[in-house]
């Protein structure tokens, strides 16, 4: 985590249950820039074994919400 903190691209990083240890969410203007950030990057972290990637095509909505 301290490793991801260091690349400007990655606004959120989350540790998570199930199948992935690490979900984060990165903004690049472009699929060229997105290679560039997970090879360049994430994948010469050492002990990232794999990265799987997901687009988004556009967020519906976002919301917040009081904790009581």
């Amino acid at each position: 985590v301290k490793k991801l903190r260091e690349i400007p691209e990655i606004t959120q990083c989350h540790y998570t249950t199930g199948n992935y240890s690490i979900f984060i969410k990165v903004y690049t203007k472009s699929n060229e820039d997105l290679k560039n950030v997970l090879v360049e990057k994430l994948q010469s972290i050492s002990g990232i074994a794999r990265t799987e990637t997901f687009i988004s095509l556009e967020e519906a909505f976002a919301r917040q919400i009081p904790i009581i």
